[in-house]
């Protein structure tokens, strides 16, 4: 069963074992997303030193991708049987709190107030309870309860009506996570809150000191993945988009900080614009939710996964589906199931681009020919090597309906490729001429039983080959 749509899985502690992540593996699961809003440094080492265990067992790549936590608003600490509230009675949230104080509630984001006006909406805990704001007071946000409720500690806290556009998308801890991560070799970092492109420069120019200062020297960066989750996030997409390495659709949040009948068209816009730009796009958040407790998912649920595939992402996220649930091995593989279906289907054909007369760069041409070529001749599979990935990528973005195989001599590239739509990477030592790639990477084909002698490839590379920006060479071969 070959898939083209990737699945990344949350790790936690219900599928945190070698043993069952090398089930998920061979299920289907192509990268792994550890969640830094949870989790103590020690805990995080282990799994990342479990994921790397995984590859050598299952000789298949598994990027790692750090999520890092951002601003992100709670309710500080509360009594476990938490604060009733009821409806029309005030609420008031302190800032200047750490912990319960009366019926003042600690909000964990000092400074938060000045942000926040009257007549503006607070939802908590995903929305469960609204809570309009009547007047600021110093630290102190007073509002008025829509329902009964009884707020818990910890829980958190959204804003759609405020702007909050100012706020740093990095935190203290998150630059400290990010350290964390840069010294343990994660192959991409999912920034959280993102408003603006600078959120993505200030981190990758935090990450290049982090590298000096632990005198790391790689060929490979980092990517860093923005996650789209706040309005003002979607209103910056393209300048984010020109920044960032690939996009996350994460529609936790961004399901509350803007109407919910608008989520699945932002998630067609982001998905359509990630394309265009030839940059991978993610879309997460309760995707096979219902599959934490049960065996099979609902039959909305196969819907949304489905659709997913046809909009074009390049990959899905389970979260808490595999984190915590009862089932992670068999929800990446009804994932699989019902992506390689979707991918099937005639509802999942894509047009070509529109052809860049006289404006596309020669790979951007030779890639949207590379496709073109393939159907042409019934080709098996499009091969191509490249140290950065940006050739698969760019091949991947017209989305042929055949497998595209890369060859690069970077693990950390070997990784990032797995995040990419129909992108089979391997690793191949560097070869100094358009014949050593062929020979070397036919080898590899046939012992993956990929091809068979007689089939059609269509080669895509430059000289020196490899060569970031070097694309310039397209032509059918045969496999012998």
């Amino acid at each position: 069963m070959y898939k083209h749509t990737k699945i990344g899985a949350t790790i936690g502690p219900a599928c945190e074992q070698v043993e069952i992540l090398t089930k998920m593996v061979k299920a289907g699961m192509n990268f792994a997303r550890l969640n830094f809003s949870h989790g103590t440094y020690d805990n995080h080492t282990q799994l990342i030193k479990n994921l790397r265990e995984v590859e050598k067992i299952t000789g298949e790549p598994v990027a790692i991708l750090q999520d890092l936590r951002g601003p992100k608003m709670r309710v500080g600490d509360l009594p476990a049987s938490g604060v009733s509230v009821k409806s029309g009675g005030e609420v008031i949230f302190d800032t200047a709190l750490t912990v319960l104080k009366g019926q003042n509630i600690p909000l964990t984001f000092p400074g938060l107030e000045k942000f926040l006006k009257a007549g503006e909406r607070i939802l908590v805990d995903d929305g469960r309870l609204e809570v309009k704001i009547k007047k600021i007071a110093g630290s102190k946000i007073i509002g008025e309860a829509a329902d009964d409720y009884i707020i818990l500690p910890r829980k958190g806290l959204n804003f759609p009506d405020s702007k909050l556009g100012l706020i740093p998308a990095l935190s203290d801890k998150d630059k400290e996570d990010a350290k964390f991560g840069v010294k343990m070799g994660v192959d991409l970092i999912a920034l959280s809150f993102v408003n603006k492109a600078q959120d993505i420069l200030d981190l990758r120019f935090l990450i290049k000191q982090y590298e000096r200062e632990l005198g790391i020297k790689l060929q490979s960066p980092i990517h860093l993945i923005a996650k789209i989750e706040r309005h003002e996030a979607v209103e910056n997409l393209k300048e984010i988009l020109a920044a960032a390495d690939g996009i996350m659709v994460a529609r936790g949040d961004l399901g509350l900080e803007m109407p919910a009948a608008e989520v699945p068209l932002v998630q067609k816009k982001i998905i359509d614009a990630a394309n265009a730009a030839a940059k991978p796009v993610i879309v997460a958040t309760q995707m096979l939710d219902s599959m934490q407790h049960n065996r099979r998912p609902t039959r909305a649920e196969v819907s949304d996964v489905a659709n997913a595939v046809i909009d074009h992402a390049d990959a899905l996220l389970l979260t808490n589906e595999t984190a915590a649930g009862k089932f992670p091995e068999l929800t990446v593989k009804t994932m699989s199931e019902i992506s390689v279906a979707a991918e099937k289907s005639i509802y999942d054909d894509k047009n070509l681009p529109a052809v860049h007369k006289g404006t596309a760069s020669v790979d951007l041409a030779i890639s949207e020919l590379s496709r073109l070529l393939a159907e042409e001749v019934g080709a098996k599979l499009i091969l191509a090597a490249s140290l950065s990935g940006e050739t698969g990528r760019l091949i991947s973005h017209v989305r042929p309906e055949l497998t595209i195989m890369v060859a690069t001599g970077s693990e950390r590239v070997w990784r990032q490729l797995n995040i990419t739509w129909g992108v089979k990477p391997f690793i191949l030592i560097p070869c100094r001429s358009i014949e050593e790639l062929v020979e070397r990477s036919i080898s590899y084909i046939k012992k993956e039983k990929l091809a068979k002698v007689g089939d059609k490839m269509i080669i895509v590379a430059g000289e020196p080959v490899g060569q970031a920006g070097n694309v310039n060479l397209v032509e059918v071969r045969e496999v012998k």
